[in-house]
């Protein structure tokens, strides 16, 4: 069993047509989203029209719970620019996706189980996210354990295997690779401008591919520039986040 592991869209279309074309290629068996598709300046509604369309599993993020909301009242900017492009009817899908599933044994949530904010594999350090330690990962998990466990949120691509023998499995994000959060003030810099994925082989061993793929990232951070959000512009064409 082969699974495609996505997460964190952002809207960002481009990105997700290219990943989507190289799953296509790759024999995956199922494709599992984590969450957050929408929220961003870029193509919203086109993004969860894409997504519908394909057999896919998905998991709910923060960002698609916001998306919820019953105005755009207390949104961030980027919450409120994929609200005002989504019709009622996609809104109350993304805000109605399950929070976890269980596929092929595997427990996939957004960030950690029972809270969709909280980083589950990193932690802040000097104002950016660092790796946590692996027992720091088990407390988090509070209990809940499988073989393959599958995040997102922190739109880093990160493994690790815990003292169980079970392993955590971040793919990095399709469509967003930096950002700035508030919360605690820190960065999120995955260095590379591409789009991020992984497959899982499962088998008698959990075999994991990382990958990056190269897409039309220019046209995307026009469409945020022309769109007011020059940090985001500036995370689309870098990896980086502006200083």
């Amino acid at each position: 069993m082969r699974l495609g592991v996505i997460a964190d869209i952002h809207g960002n279309l481009p990105a997700l047509e290219a990943v989507l074309a190289k799953l296509d290629g790759a024999s995956v068996d199922r494709l599992i989203n984590l969450g957050d598709c929408a929220s961003g300046p870029l193509w919203p509604a086109e993004t969860v029209t894409l997504l519908r369309s394909r057999e896919i599993s998905h998991v709910r993020g923060n960002h698609d719970r916001a998306l919820g909301a019953a105005s755009v009242l207390g949104l961030g900017e980027s919450d409120s620019f994929a609200w005002q492009a989504l019709d009622p009817e996609v809104r109350a899908w993304l805000a109605g996706l399950p929070v976890e599933i269980t596929l092929e044994g595997t427990l996939c949530f957004h960030a950690c189980p029972g809270n969709d904010t909280t980083y589950l594999m990193e932690e802040v350090q000097n104002g950016y996210l660092v790796p946590s330690p692996i027992p720091t990962i088990e407390h988090r998990l509070a209990g809940r354990s499988a073989p393959l466990m599958l995040c997102g949120h922190s739109h880093q691509p990160r493994a690790a295997r815990l003292s169980s023998g079970a392993v955590v499995l971040n793919p990095g994000s399709v469509g967003n690779p930096a950002y700035h959060d508030t919360n605690a003030a820190h960065v999120s810099e995955s260095g590379m401008p591409h789009a991020r994925f992984a497959i899982v082989t499962l088998g008698e061993e959990i075999v994991i591919e990382h990958h990056l793929v190269a897409y039309d990232w220019e046209q995307s951070a026009r469409r945020a520039e022309d769109n007011g959000r020059a940090e985001w512009a500036h995370a689309l064409r870098t990896g980086r986040a502006r200083p």
